[in-house]
């Protein structure tokens, strides 16, 4: 059960806040972006952190026209393709501790500099682990966890469970999976 409290309300209003203020969303373009991105999955590769080849990561890591903002001047960085459904099958990076992940990030370039908007990040852990999943996500504006002030939150393993995330920026996260995340070789009961 799930009840509404006034002194927790106003915390998540502070720490949403907090997180905004603490982390900047601007950058030069969307291409400077993806090809900062492609620099850091390409040093991944070379260190064999990354089971991707480099012709490989060229053609996971996309620029487009934004598919969720139906607007003139918004541009999508895609790492693999969203997967939502958790598919093996569907295009994604894969790390050499078998975990593997995707990640969308949108972009308005209409402003200057032009600013992230919104992202998620997806990683998902081997099957032999207790937790399949850890999501980051940005929501865009006036999405309804804005509402809740959770538009930075995190999943840990499940859809449905949203925690407040650290302010981190796409590249940070980014690090996060490639170097921040050990799987142990024996998991604790």
């Amino acid at each position: 059960m799930s009840g509404k409290n006034e002194t927790w309300e106003k915390m998540c209003v502070e720490i949403q806040q907090r997180s905004l203020d603490n982390i900047s969303l601007e950058i030069k373009s969307a291409k400077v972006l993806r090809a900062e991105i492609l620099k850091v999955l390409t040093t991944a590769s070379d260190e064999k952190i990354l089971k991707c080849k480099i012709h490989e990561i060229q053609s996971l890591l996309k620029l487009r026209e934004s598919s969720v903002m139906n607007t003139k001047g918004y541009s999508e960085v895609m790492g693999g393709e969203k997967n939502f459904r958790r598919d093996k099958n569907i295009a994604h990076f894969k790390l050499h501790n078998n975990c593997w992940f995707d990640f969308a990030i949108t972009i308005n370039e209409t402003t200057k500099p032009a600013q992230i908007i919104g992202f998620d990040f997806e990683l998902r852990f081997p099957e032999n682990l207790p937790t399949s999943f850890l999501r980051i996500d940005l929501n865009l504006p006036n999405h309804n966890n804005e509402l809740q002030n959770m538009r930075f939150h995190l999943h840990p393993g499940n859809d449905d469970i949203m925690i407040h995330s650290p302010p981190m920026s796409p590249i940070q996260i980014l690090h996060l999976f490639l170097y921040g995340i050990n799987i142990p070789d024996k998991i604790r009961a």
